[in-house]
């Protein structure tokens, strides 16, 4: 994947990313690794007792002191660094810059494999826009690599299986993605998080579009609507596809009368315009290519 040249963007394939995770895996770090600064200490106060009464060597301790400072200022400065290095990538990912994103996020799993949390962010970048870009089998790779380090019952592990759903549905794999959703039903609905609420009906509203449920989304349009405004920004996908789902209806359904086909007609407009709002309409049509098949989005 090409990342030193930001006017080339080449997103991974799946294989590409399973290939580069297994390489660059977060590690823990060591005990000594952990405990190394605090026994130079002890160190350079041992050897500062057994100069005492020595004056030729006294300039020892002070020399190690100063070698000490200095790594441990290095140490500081890389870690901020990389810690820079991750906001950086998630803020590009935020304004929409993904292919500065991406190959941010890319550079720095190499770099921060002994912090796991950075490299659990990294990841999540790369997972996020993947998806964002439609490159769902590649982004289902990323959300399957952090759901599988955290407890199945973590919320995180929960949003990221969800994510996992809706790729797997995106891609055509139906069964899998129902699988899914089934085991994820229970946890959905009895978390307190709305958030985690709000993602199950947002992968049950990708299941209905996939599916062909277009009436079924539409009964329970204004309660998805609802439950999907946790997602913050987000949820314009969601209301993209409810708009899909009345267009399709009043476009294709002939079982509808001529006066329910207008009010269809005008509800897909109503939240179109509501998700046009929160998402620019390319990046909308870009995400869920189905959306080409009505006018609204193509004007």
């Amino acid at each position: 994947m090409p990342v030193n040249n930001p006017n080339i963007f080449d997103p991974p394939t799946a294989e590409q990313l399973d290939r580069h995770l297994q390489q660059h895996p977060a590690v823990q770090s060591g005990v000594w690794q952990q405990r190394g600064p605090l026994l130079m200490v002890v160190a350079v106060a041992g050897l500062a007792l057994l100069m005492i009464g020595q004056p030729g060597y006294a300039l020892l301790p002070l020399l190690a002191l100063l070698g000490l400072m200095a790594y441990l200022s290095g140490q500081a400065r890389t870690a901020a660094e990389l810690q820079a290095r991750s906001v950086k990538a998630w803020e590009l990912a935020m304004i929409r810059r993904y292919r500065e994103a991406l190959g941010q996020a890319w550079e720095l799993l190499p770099a921060c494999r002994t912090k796991p949390e950075l490299h659990g962010r990294a990841v999540s970048v790369i997972a996020h826009v993947l998806s964002e870009l439609g490159r769902d089998e590649a982004a289902e790779v990323a959300y399957r690599h952090l759901a599988d380090r955290l407890p199945p019952d973590h919320p995180l592990a929960l949003r990221l299986k969800l994510q996992q759903a809706t790729a797997a549905l995106t891609t055509g794999r139906l069964a899998d993605g129902d699988d899914l959703l089934r085991r994820l039903r229970s946890h959905a609905e009895t978390s307190n998080d709305p958030s985690l609420g709000a993602a199950f009906r947002m992968a049950r509203l990708v299941q209905d579009v996939h599916t062909g449920h277009y009436a079924d989304a539409v009964e329970e349009a204004d309660d998805t609507a609802n439950a999907l405004v946790p997602l913050g920004v987000e949820a314009g996908y969601g209301y993209a596809l409810l708009a899909l789902c009345h267009a399709m209806l009043a476009e294709h359904d002939p079982s509808h009368e001529d006066t329910e086909r207008i009010d269809l007609a005008n509800r897909a407009k109503q939240y179109w315009d509501k998700a046009t709002l929160l998402i620019p309409p390319a990046a909308l049509v870009y995400r869920y290519p189905d959306l080409q098949k009505v006018s609204f989005a193509n004007e």
